[in-house]
């Protein structure tokens, strides 16, 4: 009787090679290029469906540099930081991204070890998130919260309304990118599914 055959799931079905990755970055870039190049010269000569096209596009880009965000190696060097910078770093983004209203709720003396361009990255990507799918509706509170039993610090966004958003494709991709670079600093991101103005990014606490 033939032997049954076991079912194996391989959740890293390929290494991931920096020098790889970046030679499929530029070659993608390339493409992308022309392909804009060729977006341009159609929506000079269709109009309407010529900017349809360079839209579809650009989101196509952004998308793409979310992936390989995704899957790219990452350093992280992380250092004490003051928890109430973080949190400002974190409304500036949301501002930036077109949220109307964010206050900030101070915590002095308050460290948090992170590695800051990591996580300037990982709020880039949060800010973008929550922009798409809450419209930049608000206003948003940012309250900085320090569990001395656990040894960790909590940066809570809230929402002084209930928010309906939509997750999108992008919104998700960039949610995810921005819970593994979290991680990656030996925190967490918690975030209900939708949407993702109401979140939780967690931090280890310096000392």
């Amino acid at each position: 009787m033939p032997a049954q055959l076991e079912e194996r799931v391989d959740e890293e079905l390929v290494a991931l090679r920096r020098d790889v990755l970046n030679d499929v970055e530029h070659a993608v870039g390339n493409l992308l290029q022309r392909m804009h190049h060729a977006a341009r010269s159609a929506k000079a000569s269709l109009g309407v469906q010529g900017e349809r096209l360079e839209t579809t596009l650009d989101d196509l880009e952004r998308l793409l540099e979310l992936f390989f965000d995704y899957v790219s190696p990452v350093e992280v060097q992380v250092r004490p930081s003051d928890a109430d910078r973080i949190a400002e770093s974190l409304a500036a983004q949301l501002r930036a991204q077109g949220v109307s209203d964010v206050s900030l709720t101070p915590s002095p003396g308050i460290q948090v070890l992170a590695d800051p361009r990591v996580l300037s990255r990982s709020f880039l990507l949060l800010a973008q998130a929550c922009a798409r799918e809450c419209n930049g509706d608000g206003p948003l509170t940012i309250e900085v919260v320090h569990d001395a039993a656990g040894d960790r610090v909590e940066f809570l966004v809230r929402a002084a309304a209930e928010l309906t958003g939509t997750p999108t494709a992008q919104s998700s991709l960039a949610a995810a990118v921005a819970g593994r670079l979290i991680e990656l600093q030996g925190g967490e991101l918690r975030a209900r599914p939708q949407p993702m103005c109401a979140c939780a990014v967690v931090l280890p606490a310096a000392g």
